[in-house]
């Protein structure tokens, strides 16, 4: 059985790897950066005074920002394909894409098992 020569900290593997751990601690690092700077929502005084009953309006800012959302990723849905539709299911609407989508199905599975014959002979 033949072993296969060491890698050297020049193999493109190695390299990999570091660059990997760089980035991890970039993101680590800009995490806790991050948490110093902010303070937990709701607020101990604001959590006392809802305890009390008193409605607080003005509620202070956590420090965290805006939420960024940067994709959506939607089960068994191919990237950039339109997720689908939220139509009610007993619907007319909802009737007519489930049948829609099972047509489409059928027509998908129809010509995998046509390419599968072909490829048999």
């Amino acid at each position: 059985m033949a072993q296969t020569p060491a890698k050297t900290k020049d193999h493109p593997d190695v390299k990999a790897m570091q660059d990997r751990r760089e980035e991890q601690t970039k993101s680590n690092e800009a995490a806790m950066k991050r948490m110093e700077s902010s303070q937990p929502t709701p607020t101990q005084e604001e959590n006392d005074l809802a305890k009390l009953g008193v409605a607080v309006d003005d509620k202070e800012p956590d420090g965290a920002g805006p939420t960024i959302i940067r994709t959506t990723v939607v089960a068994n849905t191919p990237l950039g394909a339109e997720p689908p539709s939220l139509t009610d299911p007993y619907s007319a609407e909802g009737k007519a894409e489930r049948e829609r989508a099972e047509r489409e199905r059928a027509e998908r599975a129809a010509q995998a098992k046509a390419k599968r014959d072909e490829a048999r002979g």
